[in-house]
């Protein structure tokens, strides 16, 4: 389990980052608040795992209240390292704010952004 944790004397975020393996999928669990100043250790505790050898990675934000652009831009390198490895990233978001920032941004079309964790490991097992 890895945590990352962050406050300030005004306001207290607090990000949580689990990764679990089920069969060949990899789960990265984060919740909180993805701010700046944590981008740094979720780039350090992604390349720190080893998802060998095909990285298939489902990516759940079902409990994050916001993600900063630098972050957002992590998720796409790994998206990026992982394609080249023949893996993918599925991104899960199910709070209406999240998903519009991912369609503002146009990352709904770089990764594939699903509701549900189950709808996640579906789309995984119609790709093979």
């Amino acid at each position: 389990m890895l945590a990352i944790k962050k406050s300030n004397m005004h306001t207290r975020f607090v990000t949580h980052m689990e990764i679990t393996v089920q069969g060949d999928i990899h789960i990265i669990k984060i919740s909180g608040s993805i701010l700046q100043s944590d981008s740094e250790e979720l780039d350090r505790n992604l390349s720190d795992h080893n998802f060998e050898p095909s990285p298939k990675i489902i990516i759940d934000l079902t409990e994050v209240s916001h993600i900063c652009s630098t972050a957002l831009g992590i998720l796409v390198s790994y998206k990026k390292k992982f394609n080249s490895a023949e893996g993918d990233i599925i991104i899960v978001v199910n709070d209406d704010d999240l998903l519009q920032l991912f369609e503002i941004t146009m990352l709904d079309k770089v990764f594939k952004v699903l509701p549900t964790i189950e709808d996640a490991f579906d789309e995984f097992k119609l790709g093979n």
